[in-house]
């Protein structure tokens, strides 16, 4: 997992998503809220899911890091968890930012592919 974050910065190296591979991957949980009053919820995908998720990230291409308080928007949340195999874990949440642990990146292929993390 390391090479996945290496490179990173303000000064526009992109981050490589691109180097997850699904024989790295143990289990990836998807969690969230729905804006809701009790819209939480909680669950482990699918090995057929999971690997269709870690293709979508293998597209998706990052820019820049973004101001947090830029970033946050109001209603539904989604965060994937991606376990390692190594031990590792890894929390995402794409939306318009995408978001790596505690950083916002620009999504730079948002448009393109974002109906494919909606569904």
């Amino acid at each position: 997992m390391s090479n996945i974050l290496s490179g990173c910065g303000k000064q526009g190296q992109d981050i490589d998503l691109a180097n997850i591979d699904i024989s790295e991957i143990d289990k990836i949980e998807h969690t969230g809220t729905t804006g809701g009053k009790d819209g939480g919820y909680s669950y482990l995908l699918s090995k057929s899911e999971s690997s269709g998720l870690i293709d979508l990230l293998n597209q998706v291409k990052l820019g820049n890091t973004v101001d947090e308080k830029e970033a946050l928007s109001s209603g539904a949340v989604s965060y994937y968890t991606l376990y390692f195999t190594d031990g590792e874990e890894m929390t995402i949440s794409p939306g318009q930012y995408f978001k790596i642990e505690d950083t916002y990146y620009e999504f730079r292929n948002y448009n393109e592919l974002w109906d494919r993390f909606a569904e």
